[in-house]
């Protein structure tokens, strides 16, 4: 077996989150509902951040954290040292916290836990403070006019009166946690735009919609920064990949099209008018360079997103690898967790492949015995990232 060198985060754990901070993401269905979540994801979910968080302690779903599951990991140079709380159900997940929370550690998350379980001084960010962050109706309270898309919010009685007039985005209004792109529509005709807004006015505690205008972009990111009790840095950038307007499949680095100094100082801002307001942590700003020049500000995600750990950990990847581009990558597959790990060594070894997680389907019944691996493969150049993307899926689902 090839010994790979360690990958180091190009900003450390303890900058991260306090030492005090403690990894719990178990939530429910009512508060992930506006996020299309399932049974699985609930629990899927726990096994993000692998190798970020050093020796802080977290609660994590019993499927990501198997013996094998970890050594590849290992394998892969990614230093798991954390002080994890392993679960099976989700009412095992709270006493987890419970206990973390009487050591005096404070909880961060995804997205927001059961709403009443814990109290308010139990979490790193407060959950009120979340959700404002987090609320698309807010964005005009921390980024300037001029870095974003006209808009209005209706009401869905407001939103059937008005009709189709041009190409828009619905988005879903309110606080609920949204992401994935689940709770936006993009509505190009009349007949697009009727569907969207009966959908909205089919969900639950969606009763405003922002109303956005299409604008023309040259490439648009996720711009990860971090923010600090007295300090707001930038961490890196992935570009967005969309497979249709609206809707994101994947994330790229790409050293030939790197988010310019512009839209860096302009999450920073961002981050910065956050932390006034209290927020500590990492999160996510998507960017996008419209072809006016303007960098404008499409949506704020105030937490950990899919691209962090591939952000993170690019750097390093690429100075080990001497391969500059990379591509995320994401399968769910058939395969016996143990089978899919001997495919996975090879692309392993040879250093253009990290896998971030690794969940065991025979241990968690809602994937229903599907494995899933997490990870991102490494290139000479994007296109080579996309080739090598495609021939590691090719690689895992060979019968």
């Amino acid at each position: 077996m090839t010994v790979l060198s360690r990958l180091e985060p190009s900003i450390y754990f303890e900058r991260l989150c306090p030492e005090n901070a403690a990894f719990m993401a178990r939530t429910d269905l009512e508060q992930t509902r506006m996020l299309g979540y399932t049974a699985f994801n609930l629990d899927a979910v726990t096994s993000v951040l692998m190798g970020l968080l050093g020796k802080r302690s977290s609660v994590r779903h019993r499927s990501g954290v198997t013996d094998e599951a970890l050594g590849v990991m290992d394998r892969a140079g990614l230093a798991f040292e954390e002080d994890v709380r392993v679960y099976e159900t989700g009412r095992q997940a709270e006493r987890h916290a419970d206990k973390l929370i009487e050591e005096g550690k404070k909880l961060f998350w995804i997205y927001p836990l059961a709403e009443g379980r814990f109290p308010q001084s139990a979490h790193l960010v407060p959950p009120d403070l979340w959700r404002w962050l987090n609320a698309k109706q807010h964005l005009d309270q921390l980024v300037a006019g001029e870095n974003m898309s006209n808009r209005e919010i209706f009401t869905i009685d407001q939103l059937f009166a008005s009709g189709f007039k041009k190409p828009v985005y619905l988005k879903a209004g309110g606080d609920l946690a949204t992401g994935w792109g689940y709770a936006v529509r993009y509505c190009h005709d009349r007949a697009s735009w009727l569907e969207a807004v009966q959908w909205f006015g089919s969900l639950d505690g969606v009763e405003t919609v922002i109303v956005e205008d299409v604008i023309a972009v040259r490439s648009c990111w996720c711009a990860a920064i971090v923010v600090e009790q007295n300090k707001t840095s930038f961490a890196g950038a992935a570009e967005q990949v969309f497979t249709s307007p609206g809707q994101q499949s994947g994330s790229i680095i790409d050293p030939q099209n790197l988010l310019p100094a512009a839209g860096v100082q302009l999450a920073i801002d961002v981050g910065e008018a956050a932390r006034d307001k209290g927020f500590i942590g990492m999160a996510g700003l998507d960017i996008g360079l419209a072809t006016d020049g303007r960098f404008i500000v499409f949506d704020p995600n105030f937490r950990f997103n899919a691209s962090s750990s591939q952000v993170l950990f690019h750097d390093s990847a690429v100075h080990r690898s001497g391969l500059s581009a990379s591509h995320s990558f994401h399968v769910t597959t058939p395969l016996q967790l143990s089978d899919l790990v001997q495919r996975l060594h090879g692309p392993i070894d040879d250093g253009w492949f990290v896998p971030t997680r690794l969940i065991d389907g025979k241990l968690l019944p809602a994937a229903k015995g599907k494995s899933v691996c997490t990870g991102f493969v490494l290139g000479e150049n994007r296109h080579d990232a996309i080739a090598r993307c495609d021939r590691l899926t090719a690689i895992v689902k060979a019968r």
